[in-house]
């Protein structure tokens, strides 16, 4: 995701620092669980926020729905008595699975500008719009790549966009999870039940096995403290019946301290 959003937004991946999930909504397993529209509120450790949303139909009022959510999220932590210089900036990426009207662009990012001079208003509304319906398989950028990725349901074609990113294939692993059929899936669980079961067991054997050694340590230090009781009790002359019951050892225990 950090990755991503880096390519989107050109923000640095030391940026996304102690990002926060704002929302804990439980996103599906597997492609049949799948909702129809994705959202995640990122919030970076400098209090910018990014709305993230994955949208498969697009409707004309899905702009001005865009601008209200940034817009929310812009004000959603002011309250009375703080300064405006005080407001953060937030980052709407619109991902897009029908096409964008407004733009020819795979990418486009809008600001609040000056028509003619283009000059910046204030940097702290942007949005972005990505679709996905004009992407070209040749010669795509790292962004696209990442794009075509999300788009596709291809096996061979996430692999071979995987190929030399580290990241993208950590990513496809998950993919090739998400996309298994029942009977994959089954495997899967199974495989997935029994590694847990496994080191659940490898877990519960050396916390006994802790336990145990803890407890025997234990009584071996009594015994070691009984036995000094028992020393120091002879050097003052204590019947061997009394050092036997104060100590808590047996007669040949105390005689073989003579």
């Amino acid at each position: 995701m950090i990755e991503f959003l880096s390519l989107v937004t050109d923000l640095r991946k030391t940026d996304f620092d102690d990002v926060r999930i704002e929302n804990s909504e439980q996103l599906p397993r597997f492609y049949n669980d799948k909702i129809g529209r994705l959202d995640i509120k990122i919030r970076l450790h400098d209090g910018r926020k990014i709305d993230v949303e994955m949208q498969n139909t697009y409707f004309d009022y899905y702009p001005k729905r865009s601008i209200f959510y940034c817009s929310k999220l812009i004000h959603e932590h002011f309250i009375s008595g703080f300064q405006y210089s005080n407001l953060k900036k937030c980052i709407a990426i619109n991902v897009l699975n029908s096409p964008f009207k407004l733009s020819r662009k795979v990418h486009s990012m809008y600001q609040i500008r000056e028509s003619e001079e283009q000059t910046l208003l204030d940097e702290l509304l942007e949005i972005h719009f990505l679709d996905l319906t004009k992407l070209n398989k040749n010669n795509l950028t790292s962004l696209e790549k990442w794009l075509m990725f999300i788009k596709t349901d291809d096996k061979e074609v996430r692999q071979m966009l995987a190929q030399g990113n580290p990241v993208m294939t950590k990513a496809n692993r998950v993919m090739d999870i998400f996309y298994l059929d029942e009977q994959e899936r089954k495997r899967y669980e199974a495989a997935w039940e029994y590694e847990s079961d496994r080191l659940s067991m490898i877990s519960e054997s050396e916390r006994k096995g802790l336990e145990r050694g803890r407890a025997e340590g234990e009584a071996h230090g009594a015994h070691q403290k009984a036995l000094e009781t028992a020393k120091t009790m002879l050097t003052m002359g204590y019947p061997l019946s009394d050092i036997c019951k104060i100590a808590g050892l047996s007669l040949a225990e105390v005689e073989s301290l003579n």
